[in-house]
């Protein structure tokens, strides 16, 4: 099981999932940053946190973080739940 969430990472998850869908790419630090009008260091405690609970890793051979498969999980119950 994973550790709860905070409000403000279910945001940023929403955000991620979202430009995913519509960008076949994970956001940079400066894109997450602009939608929510905060600094890129900012981002970057928000993404470690993110990764330390398991929903997303950071891949070295892309230089970026990729969703997890309970990320993806996780946004699945949300989007059923919206429905």
């Amino acid at each position: 099981m994973n550790p709860v969430l905070t409000d403000k990472q279910i945001s940023y998850m929403d955000f991620i999932h979202k430009f995913i869908e519509v960008n076949d790419n994970f956001p940079t630090f400066e894109v997450i940053a602009e939608h929510f009008g905060v600094n890129p260091n900012s981002v970057s405690g928000h993404l470690l946190a993110l990764k330390r609970k398991g929903y997303i890793e950071y891949c070295p051979k892309m230089a970026s973080y990729r969703r997890t498969n309970v990320f993806k999980s996780f946004m699945a119950i949300r989007e059923r739940n919206a429905a």
